[in-house]
């Protein structure tokens, strides 16, 4: 293999790559607002009615808590839109809070982890304490 020929394909990849960043950013998709989530579970859940939501101050991650029933599902920013998933104890491996801080352990391969950095520690225990109850 020719080293021009492996320099040039490095360069136009490394361009494309910037070219990415500067016209699409390269901070990822945010959850914007409460509301923003809400019309999202709405949408993919059809009988989803809000009872309580906690977003997360980086706007990567948030819990919302269904008036019908009271599951709880987390929702993740990730690529250009959200990905849910509605947690109950085969899915939470572990709940663990570091002051406002609430790192979630998921036995899911796709995504195995998220953490939500809240407003302050007593939303964070109060939080933690819905989730240990699953």
């Amino acid at each position: 293999m020719n080293l021009f020929y492996l320099l040039g394909s490095l360069a136009g990849i490394a361009l494309l790559a910037l070219l990415c960043v500067a016209l699409f950013g390269a901070s990822g998709a945010r959850i914007a607002a409460a509301h923003t989530l809400e019309a999202y579970l709405a949408q993919i859940l059809p009988h989803f009615r809000v009872r309580n939501i906690a977003l997360g101050e980086d706007a990567k991650a948030a819990l919302a808590e269904n008036d019908v029933d009271g599951t709880i599902h987390l929702v993740v920013a990730h690529g250009d839109g959200m990905v849910a998933r509605k947690l109950s104890r085969p899915l939470l491996r572990a709940v663990e809070r570091n002051g406002a801080v609430l790192s979630l352990s998921l036995a899911d391969f796709t995504l195995p982890r998220a953490a939500l950095i809240l407003p302050d520690s007593a939303i964070a225990a109060a939080w933690e304490k819905k989730l240990w109850g699953l």
